[in-house]
């Protein structure tokens, strides 16, 4: 079982890597991708925010932490991808 402080940093690596990747590709996607790649930031986040809320004996201040900075990470890349998918 992976422990609250896994999950979050393999969130983060994966998010931060979409976002590098989109970054770097010369062409623009369709506009699916980005609305499924919105979704998906927000639901991870809210995903991990229940966890951390229900399940509060399981995380630590070190798994809080990674928590509240894979939130972040998740909120500003829905809004990066939410302006490339308005353009």
């Amino acid at each position: 079982m992976i422990p609250p402080a896994g999950m979050a940093m393999a969130a983060i690596t994966v998010m931060l890597w979409i976002l590098w990747s989109d970054t770097i590709r010369a062409r623009r996607g369709p506009r699916i991708v980005y609305a499924l790649r919105i979704l998906s930031y927000l639901a991870m986040a809210g995903v991990l925010v229940w966890n951390a809320v229900t399940r509060p004996e399981l995380f630590g201040i070190g798994g809080r932490m990674l928590v509240l900075a894979a939130v972040v990470v998740a909120i500003s890349g829905a809004f990066y991808f939410g302006r490339k998918w308005l353009q």
